[in-house]
């Protein structure tokens, strides 16, 4: 194990990660990231889901929060390095106002766009 010094002369020691800490770290973080846009008539989500379809991915709405729900799967192989998220996920996202239940939901360039109509106030 490599020792550093700091400035003060104290002494710390280099970290190696294993997988299961990555895991730890990485369920700790929302996943997946999402944008939220309230506009005049309507609220856009934007997901960042790559490798996802939309039959891949669940979709419900609890009052004026958004359910999204799925699972990355894995590829089988030895990595050298691996970063992207794999496994089940599930976030409640806040709305912020009252959406119809109707949706348009397509995936983009690994982007899921749900958009909804407002309720009139």
């Amino acid at each position: 194990m490599n020792n550093f010094f700091l400035a003060n002369g104290s002494v710390f020691r280099q970290i190696f990660y294993t997988t299961s800490m990555v895991y730890d770290r990485r369920e700790q973080e929302p996943f997946p990231p999402v944008n939220v846009y309230v506009c005049d008539g309507h609220v856009l989500v934007q997901a960042l889901l790559p490798g996802l379809d939309t039959h891949d991915i669940g979709i419900a709405l609890d009052g004026e929060e958004l359910l999204l729900e799925g699972r990355m799967q894995r590829k089988n192989g030895r990595y050298v390095r691996e970063e992207r998220y794999s496994g089940h996920f599930r976030r409640r996202i806040p709305l912020g106002t009252a959406v119809h239940p109707q949706a348009n939901v397509k995936i983009k360039d690994g982007i899921l766009h749900i958009e909804f109509k407002r309720k009139d106030r």
